[in-house]
């Protein structure tokens, strides 16, 4: 009975098989973004639909016009770059330490992702408590060994709750740069470090030398991805902060949220979104081109 059957060709069941990914990211990648764009240029009401109106650039000038604007894109760069170099720095620093070949240091590398597997909304309100000035532990800590002599109001200043917001996204994201560079050192060859010593290297010689020459592809794409997730973030600074005090705690992200939800202008939001991607595209490029990724590879 399957003796008519059509028999496919390789290519046509290599198309089958790659149109589910197709279909998934027209549906939830390439739709979103492209109705983002279309957004950014009307001025939409979601109470007022029928007033939606095409406004050409409007959204963009006003943005580009708005002080919180520029307030928002600086303290996002500042919340990025420090969270960025912190989580490369004690991410690279943790996995160095993991990759000796001691007694249970599998446990300890299993206890490292319980920060990047719990739920942001759980964490923010954990850290909400360890932030309060009267009860929180941290507080309670420095008062307690006498480094200060006062609480420290850490969500309800300006300069604090930034350092704050900092602190929480390093400490739940550098698991995830201490796991990818610990993989990339396990597949470092152990006969390059034999070289090294015979030919009088000490450790850190060895390190310049070796290891980070070996890691430098692998951080080039950390850097990039958390920059981007970063970037963007919005839970995080939004659960602990809101924003606040004031705006002093505002990023891209928090200022679209406030334009489209709390004032219902989905068109600036929207700019705002599209003014944020092509920033991430344009700084991601550049980036890649100075830091020569993937220049040896073709180079071989």
């Amino acid at each position: 009975m399957f003796r008519n059957a059509p028999v496919l060709s390789d290519r046509a069941v290599g198309i089958l098989f790659i149109l589910p990914f197709v279909g998934t990211a027209v549906l939830f990648m390439i739709y979103p973004i492209a109705e983002a764009i279309r957004l950014s240029f009307f001025s939409y009401n979601p109470l007022r639909p029928d007033s939606s109106a095409f406004v050409g650039l409007d959204n963009f000038r006003r943005i580009f016009a708005d002080p919180l604007f520029w307030e928002s894109f600086s303290q996002a760069t500042i919340w990025t770059l420090t969270s960025i170099a912190l989580q490369t720095l004690l991410g690279m620093s943790i996995a160095l330490l993991l990759n000796q070949a001691l007694r249970g240091i599998s446990i300890f590398r299993g206890l490292l992702l319980f920060p990047y597997i719990v739920p942001t909304v759980v964490i923010a309100l954990i850290w909400r408590w360890i932030f309060n000035p009267e009860i929180g532990v941290i507080n309670h800590a420095l008062l307690s060994v006498g480094i200060i002599s006062e609480p420290i109001y850490w969500l309800s200043t300006p300069s604090m709750a930034m350092a704050s917001t900092i602190m929480l996204n390093v400490w739940k994201y550098t698991p995830f740069v201490v796991i990818t560079v610990l993989a990339r050192l396990q597949s470092v060859p152990l006969e390059l470090y034999d070289a090294a010593k015979v030919d009088g290297a000490g450790p850190l010689r060895r390190f310049m030398d070796v290891t980070l020459p070996q890691l430098k592809e692998v951080l080039i794409v950390i850097i990039v991805f958390r920059t981007i997730w970063t970037f963007n973030k919005f839970e995080e600074i939004y659960l602990l902060t809101k924003g606040g005090p004031g705006t002093s705690t505002f990023n891209l992200a928090v200022y679209s949220y406030e334009q489209s939800i709390a004032s219902l202008k989905l068109g600036v939001g929207a700019a705002t979104g599209v003014v944020m991607m092509v920033i991430l595209l344009v700084g991601s490029i550049v980036y890649l081109r100075v830091s020569g990724f993937g220049k040896e590879e073709k180079s071989s």
